[in-house]
């Protein structure tokens, strides 16, 4: 709870107004004196825009089976994104398939300090953020600092095929 607590930058406060579990309870949910209800926990869990499960899972693997993919489509681009797996809230593995000339949405900027890593399997990408601008090509991967604007392109003939891993800071 803690640690999605501090990477949203929510303060107890903040939390407790969000959940209507008090900031008091809070606190020793956090320190491990405290075991909260159910229905507390529900609410802790929807404070934090998690869903319960993501808030106590402790399993020692979680398997997407093919098909089971979070999949985004946009009908304007042709560009398809996969969520492949989000391991924790500050860490997500994602897949693209994105057509030639096609260009993507023009992403915001993420907290200081979060990369996103690109491994590109097929074609060829180039990758905008804040005033940089990088060409990669199959097999190449880099690691780009995304708190400023952000987008990529193919500029190949042929579609790109990538690997994105959003490292939050």
């Amino acid at each position: 709870m803690r640690t999605r607590r501090t990477q949203l930058g929510v303060t107890l406060d903040q939390l407790a107004g969000t959940s209507g579990v008090s900031a008091a309870a809070l606190s020793r949910v956090e320190r491990g004196l405290l075991s909260p209800t159910l229905r507390n926990a529900i609410a802790i869990a929807r404070g934090l825009g998690l869903e319960l499960s993501e808030l106590v899972e402790r399993d020692n693997a979680k398997i997407t089976r093919d098909g089971e993919n979070l999949r985004f489509f946009d009908d304007v681009t042709g560009i398809e994104r996969l969520t492949l797996a989000r391991p924790t809230p500050d860490l997500e593995l994602l897949s693209y398939s994105v057509p030639p000339g096609a260009t993507s949405n023009r992403f915001a900027p993420h907290k200081p300090g979060t990369r996103e890593i690109f491994h590109v399997l097929t074609g060829r990408l180039e990758i905008h953020a804040g005033q940089e601008t990088i060409t990669l090509g199959a097999g190449d991967t880099a690691t780009v600092l995304v708190d400023t604007e952000h987008w990529f392109r193919n500029i190949g003939d042929q579609p790109v095929r990538i690997i994105l891993t959003i490292l939050g800071a």
